[in-house]
């Protein structure tokens, strides 16, 4: 769903936005943590969402979101101060060009 909406871009703007909440709508369901893409990881999510798209080549895709899935379960939301400290140390505020993202998977 997500890569369907994000391809065939049907809205003006925020088809991204709406292909991230769709993904995010079916993993909730399924009992799962939502991915968030942050700021740091965007180029690569980018990149290879491009190509999925110009090439089907659905492995860097599959890898990237993998990743983020494991990135985003570690996020403790019940703490504001200790979640902010965590996106922190992660790198996850930063440009793409400032750094990279950084954490250890369970």
């Amino acid at each position: 769903m997500m890569f369907m909406v994000s391809e065939i871009h049907p809205f003006l703007d925020g088809n991204g936005r709406l292909a991230r909440v769709m993904m995010n709508a079916e993993l909730t369901k399924m009992g799962e943590s939502k991915i968030i893409i942050p700021t740091v990881f965007r180029d690569d999510y980018m990149l290879v969402l491009r190509k999925l798209s110009r090439q089907s080549d659905p492995e860097p895709f599959i890898k990237a979101m993998k990743k983020a899935h494991q990135f985003s379960a570690m996020i403790n939301g019940e703490d504001i101060s200790a979640m902010k400290n965590y996106l922190s140390s992660c790198n996850a505020f930063l440009e793409s060009s400032e750094g990279v993202l950084k954490f250890q998977s369970k």
